[in-house]
């Protein structure tokens, strides 16, 4: 949407899947409990399905500028596939500036850079618990931490070994220890420095 102007930029989107194929699964389940939703909050966008034989799913967006941007729904979830309308119902053409970056994707593990979604509404969800009153986990809300992640942070704080190799050799940003004294104690004289 142009907030300028108030006008609606996303004119169609057309969803394709099968009935029996195993990719189209939640597309499937999409369709039939979720769409009915969305179309009813978005009346402005006029949406089509169409079914097609045997083929993985797709989603095909057209705006009233007549361009229009075709993205693979296989075996995404529900979930996402409302990630991915709402991302097209509020821009205003398809960003094919940023078509090098690859496909959209989705973490569904904690990692040292947190969770990632391409929608600002899910981010947004995902980060609820910044406006709670207070931060402390409740029970066994707290957050829990992969075998993985654990085993990279051990490797990159302890054993400086990073992502880009020996942290000795070439150290990438910066170091761990220097900063824990600045940011500890950061109106001591030379906090941090060895």
């Amino acid at each position: 949407m142009n907030a300028a102007t108030g006008q609606w930029h996303l004119r169609r989107v057309i969803i394709r899947y099968s009935e029996t194929g195993g990719s189209s699964l939640g597309t499937r389940f999409y369709l039939r409990h979720l769409l009915p939703v969305w179309k009813e909050r978005n009346p402005q966008v006029s949406v089509v399905t169409e079914h097609s034989r045997m083929d993985h799913p797709e989603l095909k967006a057209e705006w009233v500028s007549g361009e229009s941007y075709e993205i693979s729904l296989r075996n995404l979830k529900p979930r996402q596939i409302e990630d991915l309308l709402n991302l097209q119902r509020n821009s205003e053409s398809p960003n094919l500036y940023l078509r090098h970056g690859g496909p959209r994707v989705w973490t569904e593990r904690r990692s040292i850079q947190g969770l990632w979604q391409p929608s600002a509404e899910g981010m947004f969800q995902a980060l609820r618990f910044a406006r709670e009153r207070h931060w402390e986990p409740v029970g066994s809300q707290e957050l829990k931490y992969s075998q993985t992640t654990l085993k990279l942070t051990e490797q990159h704080l302890l054993e400086r070994r990073g992502r880009w190799g020996d942290q000795a050799a070439h150290p990438k940003g910066f170091d761990r220890h220097v900063l824990e004294g600045v940011l500890n104690e950061p109106f001591l004289p030379g906090a941090g420095v060895e």
